[in-house]
């Protein structure tokens, strides 16, 4: 078994060693501070950083999505990690992962970095909200 399941305000909740949570009643799988381009934004910088990060991320949220069975996956801040994260092969990689989930409803909560980078582009179908986010018994933020 790769999780623990816990019960919280009378919910079952599977935290995944994959540093995310399933929330199994609402077919949810929650992950938080996902930083896309984050290499990026730091070779945008001039700071040398590995190549490679985003893909990284997006092979974990699909390793995640296909050992759960998900309607939604909610993310709990910091989708993007700086307005630079925005390069068009960054967003290009990110916009082809979301046509492979298009059935997939996504929420992203408002975190700090989402602040500075902005609302991820439209063509991405991702609900954004301020927090805290209220889905009961939880105000997730």
């Amino acid at each position: 078994m790769n999780y623990q399941p816990i019960e919280h305000c009378g919910q079952v909740l599977w935290l995944l060693a994959d540093k995310a949570i399933y929330w199994p009643a609402r077919r949810a799988l929650l992950v938080a501070d996902v930083h896309i381009g984050k290499a990026a934004s730091y070779r945008a910088l001039h700071q040398p950083v590995p190549r490679g990060t985003t893909e990284a991320t997006l092979a974990r949220l699909d390793s995640l999505l296909a050992a759960h069975d998900c309607e939604q996956l909610i993310i709990l801040g910091d989708f993007l990690h700086a307005r630079t994260a925005r390069a068009p092969a960054t967003l290009a990689k990110v916009d082809d992962w979301r046509k492979r989930h298009k059935e997939l409803k996504i929420v992203l909560i408002r975190g700090n970095h989402d602040r500075n980078a902005g609302d991820p582009p439209a063509s991405l179908d991702i609900q954004v909200v301020d927090e805290p986010w209220v889905l009961e018994p939880f105000a997730l933020q």
